[in-house]
Formats: C-alpha cells, structure tokens, sequence
C-alpha cells in the first residue's frame, strides 16, 4: 500500500518553504489578488461563453428560418410558374439575390450552395466561390435534409442552415463565417479584458493599503522584539490607535518587558553583593592562610626546641648514669650538671613562651573561622533567594508561553487575516523559550555554587574541630612544660642541697636519676605533641588555601553572571 504521506511530503516542501521566506505582506496580498483573478476570469468567461452561445442560437434560428423561406418560395414559384421554367428560374434567382443583399445589409455575406446527389453543388450566377466542405457533410446533410450545423473547412468555421426543397428535390444552404457574426463578441471579450486588468490594478492597490494598515502594527512589534532579544529591554510599544486585540498584544508585550527588567535589575543587585561577599570571603581565606603559615612556623621552631631539650634530658641522663657507678666522677661534674639545669629552665621558659603564643593565635583563628562561617551561612541564604527568583523567571517564561498559546489560538480563528498574530505569537514563544533557558542556565549556576558553598561550609566546620583538637594539644603541651618546670625546678633544688651537703648525694641522685626519666618521657611526649601540631597546621593551611580557591572559583562565577546580566539594558 502507497504512503501518500511519504508521496506528497517531498511534493510539499518546497512550497512549505517558500511559505517561511515569503513575507506577511505578500501572503495576504497575493491570494487575494489571485482570488480576484480567478473570479473575474471566472464571471467574464461564463458572459463570454453564454454570449456567444445566444448570438451562435440566434443566428441559427434566423439562418433556418432564411432556409425555410427559400424552400416555401421555390414552391411558390414551381406552382406560379410551372409553364414557364425560364421565368421560374429568374425569378428564383431574385429571390436568392434578395436574400444575399438583405443579409449583407445587416452584416452577413453569406454563401449559397445546393446538395443534389450527395454533393455540393454552386448555384449559377448566385454563387460567389466554392467552398472545400469535406465530402461525407453532403451524405449528412442529405439524410438531416433540415437543419444547422457548424463546420470547419479550409481552417474556417462556418455555420451551415440547410432546408429540403421537395419540388426541385435538392437541399439549399445558407453558409456563412462564424467570425462574421461573431466579430462584435471579440469586441466585448477585449473589453472584459481590458476592465478585468483595471479592476486587479486597482484591487493591488487597494489591497496594498489594506495590507500595510494590518502589517504595520506586527512590523513595529516585531522591530520591538528584536531590540528585546538583543537585551534592551527599555523598548515599549504604543499601540494605543489600533484594535482592541492588537492593544491587548502590545499591552502584553510592555507588562512582559517590564516584568524582565525588573528581574534583571534585581538579579544585578543579588550580582553585586555576591560579587562584594566573594571578595570579604577571599580575604578572610587569605588572612586566615596567613595566620596559618606563621603558626606553622612557630610550630616548626617548637619542635626544634623540644628536640635539643629531648637530647639535652638523654645527655643528662647518660651523665647520672655514669654518676651512678661512680661517686668521685660525680662530684667533680656536679657544677656542669647545675648549669645544665639552668640551661633546661631557660629553654622550658622559652617553650612556655611559645606555647602560650602559639595558643593565642590558634584562638584567633578559630574566631576568623567562626566569621567565615557566619559568612558562608549568608552566602548560602543569599544564594537560596537567587533560586527564588529563577524560579520566578521561569514561572513567568511560563505564561509568555501559554499568552503565545492564546495569541496562535486567536490567530487561528481569524484565519487568513490573524497569520500576522501567528507570527508575534511565534516571536513570543522563542523570546519565552529563551528566557526559560537562561532561567535554566542561572539555576543551574546557582545550584553549584550552593554546592561549593555547602562544601566550603562542611570543610569549614571540619578546620574548626581541627582546631579545637590543637587547642586540646596545646593545653596538653602547655601542662607538660609546666610539669618539665616544675620538675626542672626540683631538680635544681636537688642539685644546690647535693652540693651543700654529701651526706644526701645518693639519695638525691637517685631522685634526680628518677627525675630524669620523666623529664625524658615527657619530652618525648612534648616532641610528639609538636608533630601533630605542625602536621594539623599543614592540613588547616591546604583547607583554607581551598577555601581560597573556592573564593576565587566564586568571584569568576560572579563575574559570568554579571557578564549575562549586562546583555540586558533596563530603564535607570
């Protein structure tokens, strides 16, 4: 079976698309024009026709009759003159003669012919030139012996009214050209012409008029959406002097417009203090990255010191050793043993300097950390309100499309004067279909940034648990040079009773051995400690050099949506 959907889809487009390319002007001008056309040649054909076929009856019915009388006139001159064939045959030649000039006075040159024995035959002296009949129309007419009929001989039509005459037992025929009788039709027929082309020239110029009234408003509409696509969007339409449904167009295209440009204004507000946000965040990324960079150098000369303390406690400890096993080695180095001692107390005051620096920053990081995550839960907010409003963009892009749905509606029903209401509505619908799309394309943005910010947000929260875990350290630290001081101190107290009196040097030796000891583990605690410290410190330092980034990542995304939004020009 034939798809005449496949057969006639070729067929049609091409004049589908000269239908596209053709202008509105043209679509509405043309087939009125052709309409025009058809009608008249229509009307002025069926005159013409019908003319012609009353002037071809006419002239038949009066041929027959001129035939009829001829025929009644030979009986009457056969019946007078039955004696006399001399006289009948000039009388008979009078009569024809007077039939030729009284129709030659009404226009009619006429040819006389006689059909005897199945051909043409001329009439003596009445004749003026033979006829090329084509040779069966005798054996017809001769069967017909009554009659009219048309035929053409020697490329000329002509009408031929013949009538039997029972006396002389022949037909006569009357022939004569159809143009003859038909010459003031032609006439007429060029009239029609001639008042059939006035009437399409001034049809054209009515219509052009008509036209223009009806496509002048869509063109200014339409010059109007194109400076709206390019993103003026200060362009508004008066259109107060049309109908009303063309005011309602122009109504709704201003209330859209100014819909768009407020949307666009405040969109360019919510830019700016994303734009103002995304610098402050930057800054407190890099201030706190600072902070962090000189923290982790005080860590790093921490751990130094806590290193020389530890090897300083195992030197010690050696020495006491050696104290051990001998009394007389011990006494002699009990001098260098108190200025070692000295030596511990003044690093231990060092780290404890240090320390409580060290604790101070941290504390002023964790407020900096507190502050930008007061500022990333503004963002956030900020950047939900910016969904609010795409969303609101996208509601309105809505109802554009369903007032272009209305409009091709409307159109549709005024047939082939709303084609111009198609076509706005058809301009509607793409400026919707764009406005949709840039609503997508800025929810879709905004969508990532709540994610970076969500994720800058958590990394946030994690930086300060981090912290909290290095102040637990140093305050760990802090009471572990305290307990070094304290035990620095005994030592030291120790060391002057050893040297005041021999009598208690074994005893303190052996305090001073045990102290040692601790003193060693909890240097070697303290280095731990530091290490931890200074690792948490690299890690706080490559989250807030990502929070940067993010930053960064932020202000390159508020420049794009600024870019975007500056396409579009709205009223000051």
């Amino acid at each position: 079976m034939i798809n005449v959907h496949s057969v006639f889809t070729p067929l049609a487009s091409p004049f589908a698309l000269l239908r596209r390319n053709i202008r509105l002007q043209t679509k509405i001008t043309v087939p009125l024009l052709c309409l025009l056309l058809v009608s008249s040649v229509i009307i002025g054909g069926a005159f013409y026709l019908q003319a012609k076929q009353m002037i071809i009856s006419q002239m038949e019915a009066r041929l027959d009759s001129e035939t009829r009388k001829i025929t009644e006139k030979i009986a009457l001159l056969k019946f007078a003159f039955a004696a006399d064939d001399k006289t009948y045959k000039k009388r008979l030649q009078y009569e024809l003669r007077q039939q030729q000039a009284g129709l030659a006075q009404k226009g009619l040159d006429i040819q006389q012919f006689v059909v005897r024995d199945g051909r043409f035959e001329p009439i003596e002296n009445i004749t003026k030139q033979a006829i090329d009949f084509p040779a069966e129309l005798a054996a017809e007419i001769q069967a017909q012996r009554f009659g009219v009929t048309h035929v053409n001989a020697g490329g000329i039509v002509h009408t031929l009214a013949y009538s039997h005459s029972p006396e002389e037992n022949f037909i006569y025929i009357i022939a004569v050209p159809q143009k003859q009788y038909l010459a003031p039709l032609d006439q007429t027929g060029k009239y029609i012409l001639f008042t059939i082309a006035m009437c399409l020239l001034l049809s054209l110029i009515l219509c052009w008029f008509i036209v223009r009234g009806i496509t002048a408003p869509f063109q200014t509409l339409i010059a109007n959406m194109r400076q709206v696509s390019t993103g003026d969007l200060t362009q508004r339409t008066d259109l107060s002097q049309e109908g009303p449904e063309i005011r309602s167009i122009a109504d709704s295209f201003n209330h859209m417009v100014g819909q768009m440009a407020d949307i666009v204004t405040e969109i360019k507000r919510m830019i700016t203090k994303l734009n103002r946000d995304g610098h402050e965040i930057r800054l407190a990324a890099e201030e706190a990255g600072e902070q962090s960079a000189l923290l982790a150098l005080r860590l790093d000369t921490v751990n130094r010191g806590v290193e020389e303390t530890a090897s300083a406690t195992e030197s010690a400890s050696a020495s006491f050793q050696r104290m051990k096993t001998g009394m007389d080695e011990m006494f002699k180095e009990i001098s260098s043993v108190l200025l070692s001692g000295k030596e511990m107390e003044q690093v231990a005051l060092n780290g404890q300097e240090r320390i409580d620096d060290l604790t101070s920053m941290i504390r002023r990081f964790s407020e900096s950390y507190e502050q930008l995550d007061n500022r990333m839960s503004a963002l956030r907010e900020q950047s939900e309100s910016i969904g609010t409003v795409v969303g609101l963009i996208q509601n309105i892009s809505r109802q554009t499309k369903m007032l272009a749905l209305n409009a091709t509606i409307e159109a549709a029903r005024a047939g082939q004067y709303g084609r111009g209401f198609a076509v706005v509505a058809d301009e509607v619908a793409k400026l919707a279909g764009e406005s949709e799309t840039a609503a997508v394309e800025i929810s879709r943005m905004m969508q990532s940034i709540q994610g970076e910010a969500h994720s800058v947000s958590a990394e946030t929260t994690e930086a300060a648990w981090q912290l909290q875990q290095s102040m637990e350290k140093l305050s760990e630290a802090e009471q572990a040079f305290l307990l070094l001081r304290q035990t620095i101190d005994r030592t030291a107290v120790k060391l002057e009773s050893a040297n005041t009196g021999l009598s208690g040097i074994a005893h303190g030796l052996d305090e001073v051995d045990a102290t040692l000891e601790t003193f060693v583990a909890v240097s070697q605690e303290t280095r731990t400690s530091t290490e931890e410290m200074l690792h948490t410190s690299k890690e706080q330092l490559a989250s807030i050099e990502k929070s940067r980034k993010l930053a960064s990542e932020l202000l390159a995304l508020s420049g794009r949506l600024h870019e975007l939004s500056d396409k579009f020009q709205v009223a000051s």
